[in-house]
């Protein structure tokens, strides 16, 4: 489960607000946009630690082993996924629960996505129909470990 930082209280955002998300399967940064002066001000900061771990650090020593038919012929099983796939996938539901949750509660009006064109497909197949509706442009870019002023800068003038 990503560590999640709780937002600051004057970081609350208002009903009909703008998200801003850079986002890579590492970390999620989620912005909201001042109605006043359109800064980002970081409303919540996701972090994926299993995406950094090292295959031998998440599975076993050794890969399953499969017989078939009645000579019982055998063979390693090869997972479908990698590990790293996996937690890259996993963090996306992750990141995509948050919004829909923020969507239903907060009444979002548009979202921004900016992320690493890989991680960026894993987010368009796990938002939901509802939440998939106030994605107002979509960057395929990974921003996230730069300031929000340049977050900001790559976002269209008015939001």
């Amino acid at each position: 489960m990503p560590r999640q930082y709780t937002p600051k209280p004057h970081t609350t955002h208002p009903r009909h607000a703008t998200f801003v998300v850079a986002a890579d399967a590492g970390r999620a940064r989620i912005f909201t946009v001042s109605p006043d002066d359109g800064a980002l001000a970081e409303l919540a900061d996701l972090l994926n630690p299993a995406v950094r771990l090292q295959d031998h650090d998440s599975v076993s020593d050794r890969r399953g082993h499969v017989v078939q038919g009645a000579a019982g012929v055998g063979h390693a099983f090869e997972p479908r996924q990698s590990h790293e796939e996996h937690a890259a996938e996993t963090f996306a539901k992750q990141v995509c629960d948050y919004l829909g949750k923020a969507h239903k509660s907060e009444d979002l009006a548009r979202i921004y996505l900016l992320a690493e064109p890989a991680f960026l497909g894993l987010l368009r197949k796990n938002l939901d129909h509802a939440t998939r509706g106030c994605v107002a442009q979509e960057i395929a870019s990974d921003l996230t470990r730069r300031p929000a002023a340049d977050i900001r800068a790559a976002l269209p003038k008015v939001l």
